[in-house]
């Protein structure tokens, strides 16, 4: 349900700042794309020390991001548990304010070492800045020109770059 991403990481390099920022297309990721139930990864748009965000569509259209985070990123088993730990806890206060990205959906595919989650799709301002998502104005809605894939995250990454000129 997912298409590969175009690039390839540089050996070595090291990890992005844990705000997830990046500077050009986050580099294709070394291990397969993950399984999100119900949801079609279309690019990576981020990526950074804890894990990797992911352009997707769900089952209805709708465009959302889904953090991964992989435990074979961590040395030990318990920081990984403590971040699951910690979105579960986030949840439902994402969705107490305005200025919080919704956590939509949390899951964990134990087999393959990763858990996930799924958030509402925020575009993105100047450097590092986040829009808040539940504005009307600010939220990624307009798709781009060529596919349903909104242009401000399509232009980030090599994979989509070309699919929204």
């Amino acid at each position: 349900m997912s298409e590969p991403v175009t690039g390839s990481p540089s050996p070595g390099s090291p990890p992005t700042p844990a705000s997830g920022s990046t500077e050009g297309p986050p580099a294709r990721p070394s291990r397969p794309p993950p399984r999100i139930p119900d949801h079609e990864l279309l690019c990576l748009i981020g990526h950074g020390s804890y894990g990797e965000v992911w352009l997707a569509r769900s089952v209805v259209g709708t465009l959302r991001a889904v953090k991964v985070v992989y435990r074979q990123d961590f040395g030990e088993p318990q920081p990984f548990d403590r971040e699951f730990k910690g979105i579960q806890k986030f949840e439902p206060v994402s969705r107490s304010h305005d200025g919080l990205i919704d956590i939509l959906q949390i899951g964990r595919n134990d087999a393959d070492g990763y858990f996930y989650y799924v958030m509402e799709l925020a575009d993105a301002a100047a450097g590092a800045e986040i829009r808040n998502p539940k504005s009307e104005m600010n939220t990624v809605r307009a798709p781009c020109a060529t596919n349903s894939r909104p242009a401000a995250a399509c232009r980030r990454t090599s994979a989509c770059k070309s699919a929204c000129r």
